[in-house]
């Protein structure tokens, strides 16, 4: 290795533990966290609870939210870099502009956060007139109404909104239950 792929590597020469995303091989996400696991490298996947048809019967399974993806903690020198990449599950790290992507710590520590707390909601656990909050987007922080599933991903609400209330469609992972 010569110093100009060190560099792209290794850009800040800093020690302490910093959060990368590197990419999975087609549905290797958990195999992927595992093998880091038993190496002692710190790694998360973000995962929701889904429920499919299999054959005649209904399972709840468990997916990567962000498939072919996993984030990795870990402390800037070379051993570690080589020691990922050539892990089983792992494909390569995802590089902006040739240098590895390092993600803001505070963007997945509210990452884990949310997941581990629970506020992602599947549309199959809302029932009609359960009251929702709005996470993020232009309507955060307002309550409204659960009324029904719109499609996979979507849900319909009924939102409180200057005194009137307004029928919208918005992603199910904008709303946590009240």
């Amino acid at each position: 290795m010569d110093i100009s792929d060190k560099n792209r590597l290794n850009p800040t020469n800093n020690t302490s533990p910093e959060w990368f995303l590197a990419a999975t091989k087609p549905n290797q996400e958990f195999r992927a966290v595992e093998n880091l696991k038993n190496q002692n490298i710190h790694s998360f996947c973000p995962t929701i609870k889904l429920e499919k048809v299999k054959g005649a019967k209904k399972q709840i399974v468990e997916e990567a939210i962000f498939k072919g993806y996993i984030f990795i903690q870990i402390a800037l020198d070379d051993s570690c870099w080589h020691k990922v990449r050539s892990t089983r599950g792992i494909r390569d790290w995802i590089r902006f502009a040739g240098k590895v992507a390092k993600i803001p710590s505070d963007l997945v520590l509210d990452l884990i956060n949310t997941i581990t707390s629970k506020k992602i909601v599947l549309l199959n656990q809302m029932n009609d007139g359960d009251k929702v909050r709005i996470l993020s987007g232009p309507f955060e922080g307002l309550e409204g109404v659960f009324q029904k599933g719109d499609g996979d991903v979507r849900a319909i609400i009924l939102l409180n909104f200057l005194g009137k209330f307004n029928r919208i469609s918005i992603d199910q992972s904008q709303l946590s239950l009240e």
